[in-house]
């Protein structure tokens, strides 16, 4: 059985400590016109875009004091990652309005414009924790951006990433819902983007939706690594 497998197994056997809170309808504001806020909400596939982001916040292990988010969007995740972790810092290409107001009280937070890509963009070995949902699949320099991430993690800190299926039948699957074009913006399949990361950290747990799906037939997988 490989690493990955049996880190999973022992993750979904682990009870859930970290419960993803979705901002009440109209709370949030989306960061630019593609970003997927509305499917949260969406009666037929909120209940998947929901739950993809809990898989990845499945995967994260107790402890830790500083927490980054690569791809905070609309802040979906900011009240969540606010409650658990004393230190967060938010970055994106652009920011939403309106995002300072959803950090949970206590939290030191701070939101900034960063790409990945760029060297001094981000604090060196500062970060305990790293959470990176639906931004590796829209990067073609897959191995630029697993170094990007690895150079923010702190020894002994992990990674949380997570990304879908970039093919035809993911392709109609977003047609059908309203989201058309998405051949424009996911441009790493997953293996590409795996294959990146295990280049430059260590595999610590995977989960996958179908679960137990491999990571050609997975419609979203969520993965995490370690640093050291």
């Amino acid at each position: 059985m490989s690493l990955f497998k049996r880190a999973s197994r022992t993750l979904e056997r682990a009870s859930r400590t970290l419960p993803f809170e979705l901002p009440a309808q109209g709370v949030l504001q989306p960061n630019d016109a593609n970003d997927p806020l509305p499917y949260y909400y969406h009666p037929w596939v909120g209940w998947l875009y929901r739950h993809r982001l809990q898989m990845g916040l499945d995967l994260l292990p107790p402890g830790g004091t500083r927490v980054l988010e690569v791809g905070v969007g609309s802040g979906v995740l900011v009240p969540t990652l606010t409650k658990r972790f004393a230190e967060y810092t938010g970055t994106d290409l652009t920011l939403a309005p309106g995002l300072t107001s959803l950090v949970a009280p206590g939290c030191q937070a701070r939101f900034t414009a960063a790409d990945l890509l760029k060297d001094g963009d981000l604090p060196a070995g500062h970060f305990d924790a790293i959470v990176c949902f639906s931004v590796l699949e829209h990067i073609a320099d897959a191995d630029g951006a697993a170094r990007g991430l690895a150079r923010a993690l702190a020894p002994g800190g992990t990674l949380v990433t997570g990304y879908p299926m970039v093919s035809a039948l993911m392709t109609r699957a977003f047609e059908l819902i309203g989201y058309s074009g998405i051949d424009n913006h996911h441009v790493s399949p997953p293996a590409r983007i795996a294959a990146a990361l295990g280049r430059v950290l260590r595999p610590a747990g995977r989960a996958a939706f179908p679960p137990y799906a491999p990571i050609p037939a997975a419609l979203y997988q969520c993965s995490a690594w370690h640093h050291g």
